[in-house]
C-alpha cells in the first residue's frame, strides 16, 4: 500500500485532533466475517527455475475451513513495472499474456518457468518490442526473488509467492562461490499445537467461557528459524542472517490483542503470544494461525473453539 506523505499524514492527524473523534478503521484483519484466502503454503517453500511446485491455500469463511475450495490458478508471467507499487503487476490480475494457467482444483503443482530469474529476479529480463529495457529486480532484505502464483476462488483473488533460487547479482566470483557453498534454499517453518491458559491455569479450547481473556501461545521448533547469508553490496561481503517469525491470527469471532505477532532475527525464543478476547454470545469459533519466516516460508493451523 502506498503511503501518505508526511505533509498528507500530518494534516489528517491534526484534523482528527480537532475534531476530537475516533477514526473508524472497520472490522481489525484478523476477523473473518466472509470469505477469504489467507495464506498459500509452497512445498517446497524454495525452488530453482524448471523445478515443481506444490500449492495448498488455506481458504476460510465464517463456516470454518474450506477443504475442497475450486481454485483456478495461474503463474504469473509479467515482471512488476517500476511505476507500479502493488506486490505484482496490474496484468497478473486480468487473464491475457500475462498470465499461465495452471490448473483447477483445491491444490495445483506447477513447473517454475526456466526464465523466473529473469522475469523476476536479478537477470536481465526479455525487452517489451518497442519499448526501453526494463532493468532486474531488486532483491527482497532477505536477498530472495518470487514467483507469484495466482488464486482465484468464487470472486476472491490472491497471490502465492514462490520463493526462487537465482544467481546472486553484482558479486564477484569468489563471493558467487562462497554464496553457493553457503546457501540452503529455504525450508517452509513448523507450527506445534496452539497452548491456551486463562489466568495462568491451562484450559481446554472445548471450553471457553464468554468474555474470557485467554492466553494462546504459538511455538515453532528451533530449527524453524534458519541462518542464511545475504550480499551486502555495500560492505562487499556475505553477511549471516537468522530468520524472523511472526504469527497471524485469525477468527470468527472474538478479538485479538495483536493481529500479528513474533520474534525478529535477533530473538532467539521459540514461541510467540497473544490475548484473544472470547465473545460475549455462546457458540462455535473458528480460529486460524499463518507462521511465515522472513524468506517466505509458510504453515498453518486451524482450529475449532466452543465458547460456553
Amino acid at each position: 500500500m502506498r503511503r501518505a506523505p508526511i505533509t498528507t499524514a500530518a494534516a489528517l492527524a491534526a484534523a482528527l485532533l480537532v475534531a476530537g473523534c475516533k477514526p473508524d478503521f472497520g472490522q481489525p484483519p484478523s476477523l473473518v466475517s466472509g470469505p477469504r484466502l489467507l495464506a498459500f503454503k509452497g512445498e517446497p517453500a524454495e525452488v530453482r527455475p524448471g523445478d515443481t511446485v506444490a500449492v495448498t491455500p488455506l481458504a476460510v469463511s465464517p463456516m470454518g475451513t474450506d477443504a475442497q475450495p475450486m481454485i483456478d490458478w495461474a503463474l504469473c508471467l509479467t515482471p512488476k513495472p517500476l511505476d507500479e507499487n502493488n506486490v505484482v503487476a496490474g496484468d497478473c490480475l486480468a487473464d491475457g499474456d500475462g498470465v499461465m494457467p495452471i490448473g483447477s482444483g483445491p491444490t495445483v503443482s506447477a513447473e517454475v518457468p526456466l526464465d523466473a530469474c529473469a522475469l523476476f529476479g536479478p537477470d536481465p529480463p526479455p525487452q517489451p518490442p518497442g519499448e526501453p529495457p526494463l532493468r532486474p529486480r531488486d532483491p527482497d532484505v532477505s536477498g530472495g526473488y518470487y514467483q507469484p502464483v495466482r488464486a482465484r476462488d468464487a470472486g476472491l483473488t490472491g497471490f502465492g509467492l514462490e520463493r526462487v533460487t537465482c544467481n546472486l547479482a553484482q558479486a564477484g566470483a569468489q563471493i558467487s562461490v562462497d554464496f553457493a557453498m553457503r546457501y540452503h534454499a529455504n525450508a517452509n517453518p513448523t507450527l506445534l499445537p496452539l497452548a491456551a491458559s486463562i489466568g495462568g491455569q491451562p484450559v481446554s479450547l472445548g471450553a471457553i467461557p464468554i468474555n474470557a481473556k485467554v492466553d494462546f501461545n504459538a511455538s515453532w521448533p528451533s530449527e524453524s528459524a534458519e541462518t542464511y547469508p545475504v550480499y551486502d553490496i555495500v560492505g562487499q561481503q556475505l553477511v549471516d542472517h537468522r530468520e524472523s517469525l511472526r504469527v497471524s491470527w485469525f477468527a470468527t469471532a472474538g478479538s485479538f490483542e495483536h493481529d500479528t505477532s513474533g520474534r525478529d532475527e535477533n530473538d532467539a525464543a521459540t514461541s510467540t503470544d497473544d490475548v484473544w478476547t472470547a465473545p460475549a454470545t455462546p457458540g462455535l469459533v473458528h480460529l486460524w494461525l499463518v507462521l511465515r519466516d522472513s524468506r517466505g516460508g509458510v504453515d498453518f493451523a486451524s482450529y475449532d473453539v466452543m465458547v460456553e
